[in-house]
């Protein structure tokens, strides 16, 4: 049904952010709002998509968290699935994850949800002229979510070394870059997640400074309410300013006032863990809007890495 629905799209955006962002609720909200159609995580192992770029043996955990370093990275079956994604078609049942009333199908509207594209939103703007809204969370935060996420995979599984090889990357590309330093910091969980989390960031925020992308974070949403939405001006559903739990959040959080959902993750993680995360952030995304870096006494600039 969705290859015969396709011509009828009027109206696609596509959400974008890290895992335990809010990503979910946004899309179920924006579908909600535009009575649109949804598509749900076209790239991910469940959806069954492969990564031909993993060559090697790679757990389920590092499967999942796989993201192209750049769009150079996108393999030629990778940009037919995002084609085939952004005109509405999924081809696995998986992707229809949030679909609850057949009439949705033939909207005209569409709502695209990807965790795996924060490297290449430049691209994928480029190339598909759609708009992209692009959400952010705390680091923290989003630790602490992941130790508690009841998943078939945890984050702890991750290992950077099965997923990039600089064998794979010219060097002096920004691709070989960005795989050095997630490589320089496979060290523990923590490491991990706050380097994926801050250079992904940092790449996703080139493309809201350049107008491809924009920018909205969770932390607003929940204490402003959804409703700011309204303020991107990229679609013509006024939103309203409810807050429904999404299908993925975690179980007893649906009931937490805005302040502990904003901020109980200070309780949730050890001093090491919180540590660990403000200066992996703050060397890898200085300009992260959570954890500032001081000013270098010696003007060095650290924005090489893309």
């Amino acid at each position: 049904m969705d290859y015969v629905s396709s011509p009828n799209l009027r109206n696609t955006l596509l959400v974008n952010g890290f895992w335990r962002s809010g990503t979910t609720w946004l899309q179920q909200t924006l579908v909600d709002a535009m009575d649109a159609k949804s598509l749900f995580e076209p790239f991910s192992p469940a959806a069954g998509h492969q990564w031909d770029q993993l060559g090697r043996p790679v757990s389920e955990a590092s499967r999942n968290v796989y993201m192209p370093l750049s769009d150079n990275c996108l393999t030629p079956r990778d940009r037919i699935k995002l084609h085939l994604a952004l005109r509405g078609v999924g081809t696995h049942g998986y992707t229809h994850f949030l679909r609850h009333s057949g009439n949705r199908a033939w909207s005209r509207a569409l709502v695209v949800k990807f965790t795996q594209l924060g490297f290449v939103l430049d691209e994928v703007a480029d190339t598909h002229h759609v708009p992209i809204i692009h959400i952010r969370r705390n680091p923290a935060a989003i630790y602490a979510s992941f130790k508690e996420t009841d998943w078939s995979w945890r984050f702890e599984d991750v290992r950077f070394k099965q997923t990039y090889s600089l064998q794979d990357f010219t060097k002096g590309t920004a691709e070989y870059e960005r795989a050095d330093t997630l490589l320089r910091f496979d060290k523990s969980p923590v490491h991990r997640l706050a380097a994926l989390w801050s250079l992904s960031e940092r790449a996703a925020q080139q493309s809201i400074i350049s107008g491809k992308a924009h920018l909205v974070r969770y932390e607003d949403i929940v204490g402003q309410g959804p409703g700011i939405l309204n303020r991107l001006n990229i679609s013509s559903v006024n939103i309203a300013s409810n807050d429904t739990a999404s299908p993925v959040t975690n179980s007893g959080r649906e009931t937490l006032t805005v302040t502990e959902r904003l901020n109980d993750w200070k309780k949730r993680l050890t001093r090491s863990e919180i540590d660990c995360i403000k200066s992996v952030s703050k060397d890898l995304f200085p300009d992260n809007g959570y954890f500032q870096a001081l000013p270098s006494p010696l003007g060095e600039d650290r924005s090489k890495i893309g």
